[in-house]
């Protein structure tokens, strides 16, 4: 295995990781009225757009040697999703951090959004 491939593995792997934090909790708190785990998915939606970035480039550099093209639609798509995904979060928990006891419906909407959001781009990764 080349250092390449078990570059794009590590990232691929840290990309799995934060989605499971952003839709771990969204699955789990769908229900809830309140507290919910907007630090854990502020990570995620980071973790998603860092190692996001650093997969295209890597594909692009392995496009460059194998004589294939990186579908720049399906990129673009991805990243207005998961940018959204990261700002509703960041929202969600800024808007929680300033609530004494962690907020609650209020908060709902931005739980929601990013967690559906990052199922839609979840969808479009497999599907597309």
């Amino acid at each position: 295995m080349e250092f390449m491939d078990v570059l794009r593995s590590f990232f691929l792997v840290a990309h799995f990781v934060g989605l499971a934090a952003i839709i771990g909790p969204f699955l789990l708190q769908a229900r809830w009225k309140g507290q919910f785990a907007f630090p854990v998915v502020l990570g995620g939606a980071i973790t998603q757009l860092v190692t996001g970035l650093v997969l295209v480039g890597l594909a692009e550099m392995r496009a460059a040697q194998m004589d294939f093209e990186v579908d720049h639609v399906k990129v673009a798509v991805k990243l207005v999703i998961a940018l959204i995904v990261f700002v509703v979060a960041l929202l969600g928990f800024l808007k929680q951090r300033k609530t004494e006891g962690g907020g609650g419906r209020e908060l709902l909407p931005f739980f929601h959004t990013a967690g559906g959001l990052a199922l839609i781009n979840t969808a479009l990764a497999v599907f597309w």
